[in-house]
């Protein structure tokens, strides 16, 4: 992958949205996955005012969530779904046909995985991923020791995500599990895109480098990734010596 430091967050989700409008601009009809919560928010912001300039059509896209709590309805303003279609679906009024998301309160989870699994198969795989980390190292809910090769599955969160998850509610909030996509799809996605930004994500994107891949610290996963980028801003890359370009 390629990595890209900038000077603050908002080149950062500039310079994101751009890598996801030029390749949407190509291919029209591409499959999208799109990750939830506060680090993806200023690309959105970008991606809106693209179409609405004109600039990025994605009427033929089709959108996929990255990841979702186990029992967290979607009308919950805690669950990923919510924070996408606040932050990005219902501004540019997507249609639901185009938007597709785990049900987490399907009586068969298992199956709800295959389902999705299914769905990306069926597209031809995944063009877009753009997906955040943890400062466990986490992507998406594959939590520490998710094989590199995973495709959708239920997983067990972290004490360290269990916490930090909180902070998207309005109440304290019983989490235990989540069902995303894999490594595995990550790896095998067109465009990866793994955005980091904030001093909070220094030390563990510094390990994202200088480690060697391990499941037990999942973003290590980009040094076997060839395509793709890594996007981070200067706080975040505080710890990342002799890697990638600046802007």
């Amino acid at each position: 992958m390629t990595t890209k430091i900038f000077p603050d967050y908002e080149t950062l989700s500039r310079a994101t949205a751009d890598l996801i409008k030029d390749y949407i601009n190509a291919k029209k009809q591409s499959l999208v996955c799109l990750a939830s919560g506060h680090t993806p928010v200023g690309v959105f912001n970008y991606l809106i005012e693209d179409v609405h300039s004109g600039k990025l059509d994605i009427s033929r896209c089709t959108f996929l969530s990255l990841d979702e709590w186990v029992g967290i309805g979607t009308t919950d303003s805690g669950s990923c779904f919510s924070m996408l279609k606040k932050d990005f679906f219902d501004p540019l009024a997507i249609p639901n046909s185009q938007i597709k998301f785990f049900n987490v309160l399907a009586d068969d989870l298992e199956k709800e995985c295959d389902r999705i699994n299914t769905l990306i198969k069926n597209h031809g795989g995944l063009d877009i991923m753009l997906v955040g980390v943890g400062t466990n190292g986490h992507i998406g809910m594959n939590e520490p020791g998710t094989p590199f090769d995973s495709i959708a599955h239920v997983g067990d969160l972290s004490k360290e995500t269990i916490s930090v998850g909180q902070k998207y509610f309005a109440k304290q909030t019983s989490l235990s599990k989540g069902l995303t996509l894999g490594l595995g799809h990550l790896h095998n996605s067109r465009l990866p895109i793994v955005m980091a930004n904030g001093e909070k994500k220094a030390t563990i994107m510094g390990k994202a480098f200088t480690q060697k891949p391990t499941e037990q610290i999942p973003v290590t996963i980009v040094q076997l990734i060839e395509q793709g980028f890594i996007m981070l801003d200067r706080e975040a890359a505080k710890e990342v010596v002799g890697v990638g370009s600046k802007k």
